[in-house]
């Protein structure tokens, strides 16, 4: 390779895919606290990075295809670890429940006592933690590609619940000028780690996730890292 070729390819922006529907950490845009950490980490290592906005379950199938370097606000848990390579370092975590409308009376202490058969509201490929996945076939799942065909599910009883994460029904609430009583949490789900999935079809993956790995803990040692979850 010419001088000229190596400095072209350590110059090539790193493409990466990011959810069009998880305010706040990524919005219809691409922008989030999730878009600010990764751009952020990556620079540290001066790396650039070229942000394609997707449907969630697009943003997979182009990792998995190759067409993206990566895509990111996935959860590591068995069913993603042989899809995906992953760094160490997770991009941030996000804590999720089951959600009822405020006037639902269901009410759980744990995932084995919901009932077979219960309508369980989700996003289409979201993954919601390994316990979940074992109980899952119980349920008759339907899977939206938004927030707020959930919301809007449950008030209107065409689904009995939903898994969110909390942030992001805060938020999607907001948006949707509903007060934030609206919805119940009635069983936690699970805490995520939130991830930059490299696809494992590209050579540079397992490099570009330690990569990322030596830039996240850079901002966290520089105290940059927790400025990064504040949006204007």
């Amino acid at each position: 390779m010419t001088n000229l070729a190596w400095a072209e390819a350590a110059t090539e922006a790193l493409v990466l895919g990011a959810e069009d529907s998880w305010s706040p950490y990524s919005d219809k845009h691409g922008l989030g606290i999730s878009t600010n950490i990764i751009n952020a980490a990556f620079a540290k290592e001066g790396i650039k990075t070229e942000i394609h906005v997707r449907p969630y379950a697009r943003v997979l199938q182009e990792v998995k295809s190759g067409t993206l370097d990566g895509g990111y606000n996935v959860t590591r848990q068995e069913n993603t670890e042989s899809d995906f390579i992953f760094g160490h370092e997770p991009i941030l975590q996000a804590k999720a429940y089951w959600y009822v409308y405020s006037h639902s009376a269901l009410n759980f202490q744990s995932i084995k006592q919901v009932p077979d058969l219960l309508r369980v509201g989700g996003i289409i490929d979201y993954e919601y933690g390994d316990i979940y996945e074992q109980q899952r076939g119980r349920f008759k799942e339907v899977r939206v590609p938004r927030q707020s065909q959930l919301i809007k599910m449950l008030k209107t009883g065409r689904i009995d619940a939903a898994i969110m994460f909390e942030e992001e029904a805060n938020q999607t609430l907001r948006e949707m000028d509903l007060p934030k009583d609206a919805l119940r949490k009635i069983l936690f789900n699970h805490t995520s780690d939130i991830y930059v999935a490299f696809s494992r079809k590209k050579e540079a993956s397992h490099k570009n996730a330690a990569t990322l790995d030596k830039g996240l803990r850079a901002l966290k040692a520089s105290g940059e890292y927790e400025k990064l979850f504040i949006l204007p």
